[in-house]
């Protein structure tokens, strides 16, 4: 009897035993599966930082090529006034200097040179023109002049001219024959008419006649 007894009390431990084990084995497999779950969550977790910190560089570098590009404008807006100062077309009164890579461009305002719809110089520009022949053939002498005729947006209508484009090149063609009675030679200048192309803050400003010196040409 206590034998069977014995029997029965170490079959309830075995089979306890072989429960616990179970149990630990399902508790490890538990333990092996959110260890790796959250080993997979970090490296999910790691390749987001990466990421983040991959966009942010980038934006850093876009901001620092922005600033550059925002400073090179600023440059260059304040050419035209930094050019009239130090250009020798400087001491030229009535005219606007504005500079630009590989040229300087002289600005005369067209009601100082021409009456409304009309092509002849008036008396009083030829002074102005004489001046800057002057300074392009002391200073430029080789280099290749661009005379380029502009108008407002108005169309024409009094006037024998049939549209604001032939208004504007013979108004930049009267300004280079002038220039070339001053002794600008001809075969380094040219004339063109650019009409409403590139029209100002104001109809007056718009219309002018701009003498171009390519500085970077031979």
């Amino acid at each position: 009897m206590m034998t069977t007894r014995w029997i029965s009390g170490r079959s309830t431990a075995l089979v306890a035993l072989a429960m616990m084990s179970l149990l630990a084995g399902g508790c490890q497999d538990k333990l092996k599966a959110e260890r790796d779950a959250l080993y997979a969550q970090n490296q999910e977790l790691q390749s987001e930082l990466d990421a983040s910190r991959t966009a942010l560089e980038q934006c850093n570098a876009d901001r620092s090529r922005l600033e550059s590009q925002v400073a090179d404008l600023q440059g260059q807006m304040a050419t035209p006034a930094k050019a009239e100062a130090n250009s020798p077309f400087g001491g030229i009164g009535g005219i606007e200097v504005h500079g630009a890579p590989g040229q300087i461009a002289v600005r005369v305002p067209g009601d100082v040179l021409f009456s409304p719809g009309k092509v002849d110089l008036k008396s009083t520009a030829k002074s102005t023109l004489q001046q800057i022949a002057g300074v392009i053939k002391s200073q430029y002498p080789d280099k290749v002049v661009r005379v380029e005729g502009y108008t407002d947006t108005d169309p024409i209508k009094k006037s024998k001219w049939k549209d604001n484009l032939e208004l504007s090149a013979m108004r930049a063609m009267a300004v280079q024959r002038y220039l070339q009675s001053q002794g600008i030679a001809n075969a380094k200048m040219y004339a063109a008419g650019k009409h409403t192309m590139d029209t100002q803050s104001t109809k007056a400003k718009s219309r002018r006649v701009e003498i171009v010196v390519l500085t970077a040409s031979q």
